[in-house]
């Protein structure tokens, strides 16, 4: 496994202090490497140290000034700054980065939508309850019905949770009339080690 991939893979587990000194160590080599230092930030970002994530996205900034994601990293933590202890704790350390890593996460459009009005108080970050069904996998916010996946991926990760995997997932975006996912495998048990989560034809 290349560095960069492992720095991904320790974001995912939350270990952030790993992420740090694995970017740190890509830096070292490629010091104007934008991905590298987004994932340095991100870290400093999740363990709190807001003064350090700010610096290193405005030094993305200089090298890339239309990057999208340090444009949106500082305008978040402009607002946390704003709100002082207004804030919500969980936006600052259960936000989760929404880096793909293929096979173990997916962005996903949910299908048989909720009601309206739950869907209006969904959060991009907010962490969303899973519920397996017998042949669907479920999603609320709140204990209130958000939507389902669609049949074939539910049909897989039921598989796979029954042979002891475990995912989490994550509201990423509300549109008119659509709600997209972040799920994530947070747990890939010994029987499913040849088996991925998701695959290339998962629509």
């Amino acid at each position: 496994m290349d560095l960069a991939a492992l720095a991904i893979q320790k974001a995912l587990l939350n270990q952030w202090q790993s992420a740090i000194e694995i970017n740190k160590q890509i830096l070292v080599d490629s010091p104007q490497c934008t991905e590298a230092l987004n994932r340095l930030a991100q870290a400093y970002f999740q363990i709190g140290k807001l003064n350090k994530a700010t610096k290193i996205y405005q030094t993305v900034l200089k090298i890339d000034k239309y990057n999208p994601i340090a444009k949106r990293k500082l305008e978040k933590i402009k607002i946390i700054r704003g709100n002082g202890d207004c804030l919500d704790h969980n936006d600052i350390y259960d936000n989760p980065d929404f880096i793909e890593e293929p096979g173990k996460t997916k962005v996903v459009a949910l299908v048989r939508l909720g009601d309206r009005p739950t869907l209006a108080t969904l959060k991009s970050c907010q962490k969303l309850k899973l519920i397996i069904r017998s042949k669907n996998i479920c999603f609320y916010s709140n204990n209130q019905y958000v939507g389902r996946l669609p049949d074939d991926i539910a049909r897989r990760l039921i598989w796979l949770v029954s042979r002891n995997n475990q995912y989490e997932a994550y509201c990423k975006a509300v549109e008119k009339n659509k709600v997209t996912i972040f799920i994530k495998e947070i747990k890939q048990s010994h029987k499913n080690r040849n088996y991925l989560s998701f695959t290339v034809s998962d629509k």
